[in-house]
């Protein structure tokens, strides 16, 4: 596996620390490419988390470019948390480098705190980038607990999600009537915990046949 290409990138909060897997955000980018958040900073939440890495990994192995990065106060990206204000900021900053870069169509993926900002970018990306195609969002594990996602942020945009039922962070319950409220397509499986210990192999194949099942790749 080629190493991601690591750069800084300016925010509202000073540099954002990047990692491409497949492109260079200091180049021109594929159409069509995938941008990861990571879950949440204050609880050790960085783009170098397993589960995140394992989506880019999934990715990757489906030549889906990604990006993935950190947000404020996590790695070497400059500022502090900000409840989830600015690090959906953070968020916009890199999809709109990723756009910029000659990206049309942004796939979103995130875990956890990550999977809830993803969903929350959705219609500030839609509003800025009128052209800019989401052909689909994945969730793994969302925080809607303490991070809710509103129905209107998703829309119409496909959505993925993903969970186990032994999940020691998200209560499994609020994941089941946030995906039956929206009618989402999920993979649910009895054990993996929030983190998909001893799960990541399991995982990493779920994505990729859901993917292609949804015509993402």
């Amino acid at each position: 596996m080629k190493s991601p290409i690591i750069q800084l990138i300016d925010g509202a909060a000073g540099a954002i620390e990047t990692a491409s897997l497949g492109c260079d955000l200091a180049g021109t980018l594929p159409k069509r490419a995938m941008l990861i958040l990571h879950p949440h900073p204050l609880h050790g939440g960085t783009m170098g988390n397993k589960v995140v890495t394992t989506i880019a990994r999934a990715a990757r192995d489906a030549d889906l470019a990604t990006v993935a990065f950190n947000f404020r106060g996590a790695g070497e990206s400059e500022g502090v948390w900000d409840e989830g204000r600015g690090e959906l900021d953070d968020a916009t900053v890199v999809a709109t480098r990723m756009i910029e870069q000659g990206v049309t169509e942004l796939l979103l993926a995130g875990f956890s705190f990550g999977a809830s900002i993803a969903a929350r970018l959705i219609p500030r990306l839609t509003r800025q980038n009128p052209d800019l195609v989401i052909p689909g969002l994945t969730q793994i594990a969302p925080a809607v607990t303490n991070f809710p996602v509103d129905d209107q942020e998703i829309g119409e945009t496909p959505t993925l999600v993903l969970f186990n039922l032994d999940d020691e962070v998200v209560e499994s319950s609020a994941m089941h009537v946030y995906v039956e409220r929206l009618t989402l397509p999920r993979v649910i499986h009895a054990d993996g915990g929030h983190f998909f210990h001893g799960q990541l192999t399991r995982l990493k194949k779920d994505l990729q046949q859901q993917w292609q099942r949804l015509g993402w790749i």
